[in-house]
């Protein structure tokens, strides 16, 4: 009988259900939309309940359409989006709506904590910054505006760990989820009464889920789990992966020194380490999913999602010339920058659409156009300036101390081998492109596999069960165009900074 592993994917708009079998393919996935909500400006939610339909029918769906009897799964990993807040009652039920990763309520909450210099006495024990989507400032929110609801918290838990209580009953979370939510002393891999008590959160302590490895078999499926999924009652369920642990893993990153590059709605940028990074100036520091090893991370919503933007509203001629070739419209826009050649086009774009890693009132734009330049230069530009953005990332971590040799580069981005070109290039590094599309899902797979026994361990697992697409190395006389360019949009984010600011002013 052949055997199969579950990856289910619970990002901030759908959940994903992937069998894979044990060499990493796609045997068949399966995916649902969950529908946010908006009550408020800045409030970003979904019910909890919704949240486990949709990935029950996701999963359900997967099984169905592979043909494989549900009894060959052998073993579920769960991962999700981090951050944002998922709470049980007393008594196992949602406490209220999920709170997702995009939301912004708890932004004065933060700006508070900065005032004081919160961030000065909690950094030794969370080696991250603050930003109001993390569980910290959203429990600090909810103690302020719903205290009704604070009073009764009987679990604080992320989004793939709700999934794993609906699948099995059981209540955890794991080191490297946890370890990016500022609730936790990272280096010493516990929950701390004195970081808490710094939060006004002390009395929470008991509602912090126990901590395991992602690949620690913490329950089974449940006879109801079994019911609404399709899967097996008594199937083995692991604890768990952070979402940017998951990519990384499942594009083949398990060892010091590796780095993973994600360009999709977030540009994540990150390296494992043997010892964690230390430094303020970088977006966080996180336990690795492999024992022992860190993953230092700098990350920003500033990536592929701008081509997106762009090419729904602005690429209407496109559209209908990749549906006439039966290409896609990306394919497109990739062959119109690839008709210039590195340095073919002095447009600068800064890719702040979504947000920054500047300042909170950055915005996008285009810079330096004129009237000869086509649609190629501003397509370019898009291209090059999310490139720009990693890489200013990327020169984050180094001076942080992280050495790199090669990057594994996913996500929408890498699926362009132009833009995979212009990584190489502008970053310096060789660009190593896993095969696969739902990678977070296969590194989910992965600790199943590992907790199963199927694999002994993370390295076992990318062994068998990772491989490349293809390599692109750096071509050292493109560097200099990029870097020259990259030059003036380091020099224009300094530049724009007070008119960002007054701009922001306008829709107030």
């Amino acid at each position: 009988m052949a055997t199969y592993l579950l990856g289910v994917d619970n990002g901030n708009t759908v959940s994903k259900a992937a069998i894979f079998d044990l060499e990493g393919h796609e045997i068949q996935t399966a995916s649902r939309k969950v529908e946010s909500e908006y009550p408020h400006p800045g409030w970003t939610e979904r019910g909890m309940d919704a949240l486990w339909q949709s990935t029950a029918a996701a999963i359900r769906e997967a099984i169905a359409a592979s043909g494989i009897d549900s009894q060959e799964i052998i073993g579920v990993g769960t991962t999700g989006h981090g951050n944002g807040l998922y709470l049980l009652d007393k008594h196992g039920d949602p406490a209220r709506a999920g709170i997702q990763s995009l939301d912004t309520r708890a932004a004065a909450i933060v700006n508070e904590w900065n005032s004081r210099d919160l961030h000065s006495q909690v950094f030794p024990y969370t080696v991250q910054s603050f930003w109001p989507a993390q569980p910290n400032a959203l429990l600090a929110w909810i103690k302020q505006n719903e205290p009704e609801v604070y009073e009764r918290i009987g679990a604080v838990l992320m989004c793939k760990d709700y999934v794993k209580y609906c699948l099995t009953g059981e209540i955890s979370t794991d080191f490297s989820d946890m370890s990016g939510t500022s609730l936790m002393d990272v280096r010493h891999k516990r929950y701390s009464k004195e970081l808490l008590e710094l939060y006004d959160l002390v009395e929470l302590l008991d509602a912090m889920p126990p901590l395991v490895q992602s690949f620690d078999v913490v329950g089974k499926i449940t006879p109801e789990a079994a019911e609404a999924t399709g899967l097996v009652a008594g199937t083995p369920v692991v604890g768990g992966i952070f979402d940017i642990d998951a990519s990384a893993l499942g594009s083949g990153v398990f060892e010091d020194g590796q780095a993973c590059i994600i360009a999709g709605t977030w540009s994540i940028n990150e390296i494992v380490t043997a010892e964690p990074i230390v430094d303020p100036d970088l977006f966080m520091t996180t336990v690795y999913t492999v024992p022992g090893l860190w993953l230092a991370t700098e990350a920003s919503a500033t990536s592929a999602t701008n081509l997106e933007w762009f090419v729904t509203h602005f690429c209407g001629e496109e559209r209908a010339e990749a549906e006439k070739r039966g290409v896609s419209v990306y394919d497109i826009c990739s062959e119109m920058v690839s008709s210039l050649p590195p340095g073919g086009t002095d447009v600068i774009f800064h890719p702040f659409l979504y947000g920054s890693n500047v300042q909170p009132t950055a915005r996008a734009g285009f810079y330096g156009v004129a009237g000869w330049h086509t649609k190629a230069h501003i397509v370019r530009a898009l291209y090059e300036g999310v490139v720009y953005c990693h890489l200013n990332h990327i020169d984050k971590l180094r001076a942080a101390g992280a050495q790199m040799d090669v990057a594994r580069l996913t996500g929408g981005g890498s699926r362009s081998e132009v833009w995979t070109q212009m990584f190489a290039d502008a970053i310096q590094l060789p660009m190593e492109v896993p095969q696969g599309g739902e990678l977070g899902a296969r590194g989910a797979a992965f600790c199943a596999g590992i907790g199963v026994g199927v694999y002994e361990d993370h390295a076992d697992a990318v062994a068998k069960g990772v491989q490349l697409e293809r390599r692109q190395e750096p071509n050292p006389e493109a560097t200099p165009h990029y870097l020259a360019r990259y030059a003036e949009y380091q020099r224009l984010v300094e530049a724009m900074q007070e008119p960002w600011d007054h701009l922001s002013r306008l829709s107030q």
